[in-house]
């Protein structure tokens, strides 16, 4: 197996532009590096060169996990801290949310991870409710599946979320310490 050959660096830890203080969801869409700095409350943008672009974000989001773009150039904030998932323009314009602070279904509780489907839906991983829910691209709650537990569909604070171009759905099982894989979601 070969070494991956290392590119390029950018940012560090402060709260100027162009500095991260605590990257923890990263996205690249186009020619622009998307990173939700949850430290500070914002997203960074970087060409993919590692040339600071701009942030956004300040004042809009409270501990921003993750960050996706959808197929209609809208980029979505996991907003852990306000319990929604922030919608923005490409130019960092704030749009909309969708969800709010709760259990019940469409509510959000500690949302950490986002992914885009094939299909466009977006889906996203709660930690204080221990499940993933679903979105049309609109906003619109579908459905969620997973509960709290160790048994095979639960989940123990899930975190990050991936899609394979398969169909199959990729969960992170933090306290569980393991992975799960779901297709027909």
């Amino acid at each position: 197996m070969e070494m991956a050959s290392w590119v390029i660096l950018f940012g560090n830890k402060r709260s100027s532009d162009g500095q991260l203080s605590s990257p923890v969801g990263i996205t690249v869409y186009s020619d622009r590096v998307f990173v939700a700095d949850n430290s500070n409350n914002r997203i960074s943008v970087f060409q993919c060169d590692g040339q600071f672009s701009n942030t956004f974000g300040s004042g809009h989001l409270s501990r921003p996990y993750d960050v996706a773009v959808t197929n209609n150039n809208q980029v979505l904030v996991a907003d852990c801290g306000h319990h929604c998932i922030s919608i923005f323009t490409l130019d960092g314009n704030y749009v909309n949310k969708i969800g709010t602070q709760g259990s019940d279904r469409g509510q959000l509780n500690h949302p950490f991870g986002l992914a885009i489907d094939l299909y466009g839906f977006i889906l996203v991983t709660e930690g204080g409710n221990s499940r993933v829910s679903i979105f049309d691209k609109d906003g619109v709650f579908i459905h969620c599946f997973g509960s709290s537990g160790s048994s095979v569909g639960q989940f123990s604070y899930p975190r990050g979320i991936a899609c394979s171009p398969n169909g199959s759905v990729y969960v992170c099982d933090q306290y569980n310490k393991r992975i799960q894989i779901f297709s027909d979601y």
